[in-house]
């Protein structure tokens, strides 16, 4: 027997066009749930937009920055290896053959191994606690690497390192969807994204300076020094997510009415945020049944396949041009400079005009593809190599728009999770072919990687198209259907914030629009 709140919901319009399927999972929870998600509801027209906006800014000013420089560090810390190779990494470990590019391979094996089971985890552990922990953990691996003398053991603290990183990113994108509306979202994720380019700025002549030090005062190695100095500022920075992050209802730094207030404020984002919640295999079941599971799988795979190239080879390259050693870190510091300033410039554009994030995916798609194939195919001069190549870091713009993307657009505590690990799975296998496709025996054009690369490219341009069109399809015939049941706005995103606090997945919710 259908309940009165049944009743005054349904119309036949609505069963007609099967905007009905909303009600009866979000009805499912319990009395108590309900209760509470009517209440964020409603709390949320108690605040102005004042009051609404100088939380966010606080917000911004606490953990932004934490954030920011624990991403910088990541991506610093997986290109150590490709820094310290200039400074008799290969040599102090006696590295052979195809060893060097394996710990490439041990690294992504173990990111990829420990995607679902830390998923899992987080899923279950106060989410800025769980993240600080395993930053401490990466902090330590970090340090481990440079007291590392042989092939084994630098192959051991790889999968360490592997391991404790996998959890970074998909748990920084579920912080941001906690805590930001979807407008806000992309430009505050492409912040700390940007952090991979402009910490490549910064530890780049960091780096330089103290490897060059190295060498001439007869100390460590260049390379060692490089490990020991990243990995103290990753356990200081863990420190530091252990006081500051975490989820509205986890923070210490929030009174109990500001915490009303923040998740009050992303309750129209009608997803859900990053709490504590049970695992329901059925929602892990409709992933594989959701078209965009599958766009992003792809998509994550092969946009990653150059990611893992240029981390593994790109200073190696550079000194395919004729530079040295020290020359290639130098000259190498333009393309993240340009990576840096074209993600924020696109960010920000985004974040006014949100309809021009695949545009912008597909742009930064296709310019890294002419880069890969005027370098690999053109018979230029080592200035005009090094100029056109200092533009190959914008290919890490379009994984940055449509990775902050996947959160806005799945709703469910654990299709989120399982979306997030599976995404972050196929960017482990990319990486992983990716270090794999520039050969020693290429050396010194490497045309066959650098052509292969831009081949991959031009296949993820139909892939991103593809994704694109599914949304907009997908949103146009929701549209539709709501129009024919005449059912009023005000009930439509009544229901659609709901849905979103009761645990209903966009699959099951019809009133679910996609950010496209």
């Amino acid at each position: 027997m259908s309940s009165p709140v049944e009743d005054k919901h349904i119309s036949e319009a609505e069963k007609a066009q099967g905007l009905h399927t909303l009600v009866a999972p979000a009805l499912e929870a319990d009395e108590h749930e309900l209760a509470e998600a009517e209440d964020v509801i409603k709390t949320e027209a108690q605040y102005s937009d004042k009051q609404m906006n100088r939380l966010r800014w606080k917000v911004d000013f606490i953990m932004m920055p934490i954030m920011m420089l624990t991403y910088g560090l990541q991506y610093s810390d997986k290109v150590s290896l490709s820094s310290g190779v200039v400074f008799g990494l290969k040599t102090d470990t006696h590295l052979v053959g195809n060893q060097y590019a394996m710990l490439t391979v041990y690294f992504y094996l173990a990111y990829l191994v420990g995607q679902m089971p830390m998923q899992w985890l987080l899923q279950r552990v106060p989410l800025g606690k769980g993240l600080a922990v395993t930053a401490i953990c990466w902090g330590v691996a970090v340090v481990s690497l440079g007291a590392c003398n042989n092939y084994l053991q630098l192959s051991m603290v790889r999968v360490l390192l592997g391991w404790f990183e996998c959890a970074i990113t998909p748990g920084f994108l579920l912080i941001v969807a906690s805590w930001y509306k979807r407008s806000e979202s992309t430009l505050r994720a492409c912040l700390f994204f940007a952090m991979n380019t402009f910490f490549s700025i910064v530890f780049g002549v960091i780096i330089y300076f103290i490897a060059q030090h190295a060498e001439t005062s007869g100390g460590p190695a260049g390379w060692r020094v490089i490990n020991y100095f990243l990995g103290a500022l990753t356990i200081f920075d863990g420190i530091l997510l252990l006081v500051f992050l975490g989820t509205p209802n986890e923070v210490w730094w929030l009174t109990s009415e500001q915490k009303k207030m923040a998740h009050a404020r992303v309750v129209s984002n009608a997803t859900g945020g990053g709490e504590q919640h049970p695992w329901k295999w059925e929602q892990v079941r409709e992933c594989f049944r959701d078209p965009q599971y599958w766009f992003a799988i792809l998509f994550n795979l092969m946009a990653t396949i150059p990611n893992g190239a240029l981390g593994t080879f790109q200073v190696l390259v550079f000194q395919s041009f004729g530079f040295t050693n020290l020359q290639s870190i130098l000259y190498g510091l333009p393309s993240s400079a340009i990576g840096c300033i074209f993600i924020i410039i696109t960010a920000i554009i985004v974040n006014r005009v949100h309809r021009l994030r695949f545009p912008f995916a597909l742009l930064w798609n296709i310019v890294p593809m002419i880069v890969f194939l005027y370098v690999g195919l053109a018979d230029a001069g080592k200035w005009q190599k090094w100029a056109c190549f200092s533009f190959v870091s914008v290919f890490a713009i379009s994984t940055f728009m449509l990775w902050s993307i996947i959160p806005l657009n799945t709703a469910g505590r654990t299709k989120k999770s399982f979306m997030s690990a599976s995404v972050f799975i196929a960017y482990c296998a990319g990486n992983m072919v990716g270090s794999q496709i520039f050969l020693p025996s290429d050396a010194p054009k490497y045309l066959h990687g650098l052509t292969a690369c831009a081949i991959v490219m031009a296949v993820n341009t139909v892939n991103i198209s593809c994704w694109w069109a599914y949304y907009l399809y997908t949103n146009k015939r929701r549209e539709a259907a709501f129009i024919a049941s005449g059912m009023s706005m005000e009930e439509r995103d009544h229901l659609n914030k709901l849905a979103g606090e009761t645990d209903v997945t966009d699959l099951q919710n019809p009133h679910f629009r996609y950010s496209c």
